[in-house]
C-alpha cells in the first residue's frame, strides 16, 4: 500500500513539472445504513444496525495520467456479506493513456466480449466485487485491431483469491482491411484466459493450470445485426460441478431486426460445465472469472421478481424472443398517440446427459461425468416466462401500462426459494399489472401501481398496491405486498419512502417490512433475510 501511494505521487511530480496545468478530481460517496427490528410475522429478527459506505476518488492529470481509489466502511453487514465488515482503502490504481497505449496498475475492471470468459465488475447491490488487482494492457497497434492483456488476482472481500488469472483479447474490425466500401460490417474477436492454483488436494489430481478460449463474432448490415460467441474451457475438477473431468463449453447467438417502430431479437444459448472461478473451493459469488447471463426480461415490478431465473454454469439449454411494435397513432388499436406493444418469451431447460466413456453412472466425483449431445434438450423444464406489455398515452396527462407474465419456476432444479416443510416445488404462476402515470404539471407526477400474483403453489396469492408523487425534486410513496394465499398465515409488507434530488445530490428515507427472498440482476443472485426497520440511502457526486 505504501509503495502504491508512493509510485502515485511520484509520476504525478515527474509529470507536473514539466506542465502548468491544474490537476481536476471528481467522486462520488455513498452512505447505506438500515436498522433491523423484531418482527416474528414475517421472520425479521432483531439485530445491530449496518451500514455500506463508499468514497471514490479519482484525480487526472492532463489526458494522459489518472489516478484513483475507493475507500469502504462496512459495519454489521447482512449475514451473506459478513466478511466485508470493516474499512479500508478497497480499490486503488494507476493509469496512463497515451500513444494508442493504455496501462493501469492496481486495482481493474474489464470484460472480454459477453463476459463468457471473462468479467470483473462491482455491484454493491448484489455484494459484488470481483475486480482484478494486477495490471493491464490495452494497445491498438493500427485501425481496427485492439489488444488488451491482463495479469493479477481477484478481490476476496478484504484479501486477494489465490489463483492467478492471466489472459488476452483481441478485436478486430474486418472493414477497416477488406469491406473497406462494404454496407456489411464485421468484426472477429477471440479470447484466452487461464488460471493458476496449486493442487492441494489429497484425493484427486486436479489441473494446476486451467486455460479456456472463445472466438466472437458480430455482423451488421443495414436493419439486421448478428452475434455469436463460442467458448470451450478444459476440465476443472471443483465442488460447483461435483468434481468431475469434463470439459466445459458454452454457445451464445443473437439475431436482430429493427427499424421505425418495430424490433425483434432472437437469442440462445447452451451451457455445459462452464463454472470458472479463480479458487476452486470458493462458493456463491466469490471469486468468478467469468459472467453467463440470463436469457430472460430482467424484471423491475416487485410481484414479478418473486420468481427469478437463476443461471446454471453446470448445464442449460434456453432461448428468448423479444417483439417490440408500435402500433401507429390514429389507428383502430393505436389511437390519437399510438400504443407500444411488447412480447418477451424465453425457456431454459436441463441438458441432455448420457453415461460417461469411464463409468456407466451419470456424475460421479472423479470421471468424466456425462456425455450431452450438444444438439439436444434435457428433459427437464428449468424456466419458462411469458411477458405482454401494452403502453398507452390516453392523452396528454395520463399514461397506462399493462402487462401480463406467466411464469414457471422448476424450484426442484433452481432451489432459489424459501420452502414449506422443506420440499421445493414446481411454480405456475399468473402476473397482472396496472400501471397510471398522471401529469399535474412539468415535473410533477402521481403514479400508481396494482399488481396480483396468482398461484396454488408455494405460498399462494400475493397483491400489492402502490402509490407515488414526484414533485420537481422531491418525491414520496406508500405501497403494501400481502401475501393473502400463504398456507400458515397472511402477511402485509408495508413500506413508506420519501426522498429529494437535487443537482448531484440524493437522499432516500424508507421505513418498512422487507420479505424474505432472492434479490437478482442478470441471473446473478444474492439472499435477502427478512427486515423490519428503516434505511437511509445517501450519494453525491463532485
Amino acid at each position: 500500500m505504501k509503495q502504491f501511494i508512493i509510485l502515485a505521487f511520484s509520476l504525478i511530480f515527474v509529470f507536473s513539472s514539466f506542465s502548468q496545468e491544474k490537476f481536476s478530481i471528481y467522486g462520488d460517496i455513498q452512505i447505506n445504513g438500515q436498522t433491523f427490528e423484531e418482527d416474528s410475522s414475517i421472520g425479521a429478527e432483531k439485530r445491530d444496525p449496518s451500514s455500506q459506505n463508499y468514497l471514490n476518488l479519482t484525480l487526472d492529470f492532463k489526458d494522459y495520467l489518472r489516478v484513483g481509489s475507493r475507500f469502504e466502511l462496512h459495519s454489521n453487514p447482512i449475514p451473506d456479506l459478513k466478511r466485508y465488515e470493516g474499512g479500508g482503502i478497497s480499490n486503488k490504481f494507476i493509469q496512463f493513456q497515451k500513444w494508442n497505449l493504455d496501462i493501469t496498475l492496481g486495482n481493474f475492471y474489464d470484460q472480454f466480449g459477453s463476459g463468457i470468459l471473462f468479467r470483473s465488475y462491482f455491484d454493491p447491490n448484489l455484494g459484488i466485487d470481483n475486480s482484478m488487482y494486477g495490471a493491464r494492457i490495452k494497445y491498438r497497434p493500427s485501425s481496427g485491431i485492439d489488444l488488451i492483456g491482463i495479469i493479477g488476482k481477484q478481490r476476496n472481500y478484504w484479501e486477494l483469491g489465490d489463483g492467478l488469472v492471466r489472459g488476452f483479447d483481441a478485436q478486430v474490425y474486418l472493414n477497416d482491411y477488406i469491406f473497406k466500401k462494404s454496407k456489411t460490417t464485421v468484426s472477429l474477436g477471440g479470447s484466452f484466459v487461464t488460471k493458476f492454483e496449486e493442487d492441494n488436494s489429497t484425493q484427486y489430481i486436479l489441473p494446476e493450470n486451467v486455460g479456456a478460449w472463445s472466438s466472437r463474432i458480430n455482423i451488421s448490415r443495414g436493419r439486421w445485426n448478428f452475434d455469436g460467441e463460442y467458448a470451450n474451457k478444459i476440465n476443472d475438477p471443483n465442488p460447483d460441478n461435483g468434481l468431475i473431468y469434463k470439459n466445459g463449453n458454452s454457445l451464445i447467438l443473437s439475431g436482430s431486426y429493427s427499424k421505425k417502430g418495430l424490433g425483434i431479437v432472437l437469442s440462445g444459448k447452451r451451457v455445459d460445465n462452464m463454472s470458472f472461478r479463480s479458487d476452486r473451493n470458493a462458493e456463491l459469488t466469490q471469486l468468478n472469472i467469468n459472467f453467463l447471463t440470463s436469457l430472460n426480461k430482467q424484471q423491475s415490478y416487485s410481484l414479478a421478481t418473486l420468481y427469478p431465473y437463476v443461471t446454471q454454469p453446470n448445464g442449460e439449454t434456453g432461448m428468448q424472443f423479444d417483439f417490440f411494435y408500435k402500433i401507429p397513432k390514429n389507428s383502430l388499436l393505436g389511437g390519437k398517440y399510438g400504443t407500444e406493444l411488447n412480447v418477451n418469451f424465453s425457456n431454459c431447460y436441463t441438458l441432455h446427459k448420457t453415461n460417461p466413456i469411464d463409468t456407466n453412472t451419470i456424475g460421479i466425483s472423479g470421471t468424466y461425468g456425462y456425455e450431452s449431445n450438444f444438439f439436444k434438450f434435457g428433459d427437464e423444464k428449468i424456466f419458462q416466462e411469458l411477458n405482454i406489455t401494452l403502453k398507452k398515452k390516453i392523452n396528454k396527462k395520463l399514461k397506462l401500462n399493462t402487462t401480463y407474465i406467466n411464469v414457471f419456476n422448476n424450484d426442484k432444479i433452481l432451489k432459489s426459494q424459501l420452502t414449506i416443510n422443506g420440499s421445493e416445488e414446481k411454480i405456475f404462476a399468473n402476473i397482472f399489472i396496472l400501471e397510471t402515470e398522471y401529469k399535474l404539471k412539468s415535473r410533477h407526477t402521481i403514479k400508481t401501481e396494482i399488481q396480483h400474483l396468482q398461484t396454488k403453489q408455494h405460498f399462494g396469492n400475493w397483491g400489492m398496491g402502490m402509490i407515488e408523487f414526484n414533485l420537481g425534486s422531491f418525491f414520496f410513496s406508500a405501497q403494501d405486498l400481502f401475501n393473502y394465499g400463504h398456507p400458515n398465515s397472511a402477511n402485509h409488507y408495508y413500506s413508506v419512502t420519501t426522498g429529494l434530488v437535487k443537482d448531484s445530490h440524493r437522499i432516500e428515507l424508507r421505513y418498512g417490512k422487507v420479505r424474505a427472498g432472492l434479490f437478482c440482476v442478470g441471473g446473478v443472485c444474492r439472499e435477502v433475510p427478512a427486515s423490519n426497520g428503516f434505511s437511509i440511502n445517501f450519494t453525491y457526486s463532485f
